[in-house]
């Protein structure tokens, strides 16, 4: 390689030709040093973003790039090598956004990033490179949070929370349906002390995987008040709002009175669009 404006710094090189690499930046940590996967078979509509919020349930992302140069494969840096093992037991084969994704784990060490190169376009207008070293959606960068987490394989049934008080299922219907994603067949809500969380089920796997691909993570504005929608994958159909912080009820709140535990019961909706 030539010493152009595109040459690595010192101790780089080049992942697309190089049999190893210089090991990840986030150094050996619990759960061993980082570890990167190879994922082929990724459609024109999947970029870092939406890989991201699969493979975040998983275990911490430090880096994404799609090659440009063979379409449908993107590597991923793992912070550690037992999320990528998590990775690799619960999405390897699944199929998302029509492709059947395809996960090994690869030669190299770390993922490359040339700071001196423009990133490249991908076909859906995204960067092709993302890092998420310091991302505020890893979901096991504590102990505590990580604790949090069930590691489940992708069902149809997907557990939302983190939504503020005030939205109602019809605004999470109309954000699924905003963003392209499948329909549910059904939907229920809770509302804690803190938050509104409930859960949605598709008519199969599949459609349930594309929309944590599509919808993990959206945030903006809803009458004046931010919200964020946070996806995981669960196999009950009762709400596991015990798992999340943000489903908590406040410390040192009172212990519920007959009526609160009836105005909660209240709270909870459900809507069965095939009924």
């Amino acid at each position: 390689m030539g010493r152009g404006p595109g040459r690595p710094r010192r101790g780089d090189r080049n992942l697309d030709r190089s049999r190893d690499g210089p090991r990840g930046d986030m150094g050996p940590g619990p759960g061993g040093p980082p570890a990167v996967l190879m994922v082929h078979g990724l459609d024109t509509t999947m970029n870092p973003n939406r890989l991201f919020n699969l493979f975040c349930m998983y275990g911490d992302v430090n880096k994404i790039k799609f090659l440009m140069t063979k379409k449908g494969i993107a590597m991923v840096e793992m912070k550690n090598s037992r999320g990528a093992d998590n990775v690799l037991n619960h999405l390897n084969r699944i199929k998302v956004l029509g492709s059947q994704m395809s996960i090994s784990p690869s030669k190299h060490r770390e993922v490359v990033i040339y700071t001196n190169n423009a990133p490249g376009i991908l076909e859906d207008g995204s960067e092709n490179v993302q890092v998420f070293i310091n991302s505020r959606f890893l979901r096991y960068s504590t102990e505590k949070r990580a604790a949090k987490n069930r590691l489940v394989d992708p069902t149809k049934i997907l557990h939302f929370f983190a939504l503020p008080l005030e939205v109602d299922e019809d605004f999470v219907l109309k954000l699924l349906e905003d963003k392209g994603c499948p329909t549910p067949t059904s939907i229920s809500m809770h509302k804690s002390e803190v938050c509104s969380a409930g859960l949605l089920e598709f008519d199969s796997t599949e459609e349930a995987v594309d929309t944590a691909a599509i919808a993990n993570h959206l945030n903006g504005t809803h009458k004046g008040i931010k919200y964020l929608l946070k996806i995981a994958f669960t196999g009950k159909k009762s709400m596991p709002v015990e798992n999340y912080e943000e489903s908590r009820p406040a410390a040192g709140s009172k212990a519920k009175s007959k009526k609160e535990d009836d105005d909660e019961e209240s709270s909870n909706t459900s809507r069965n669009f095939n009924d």
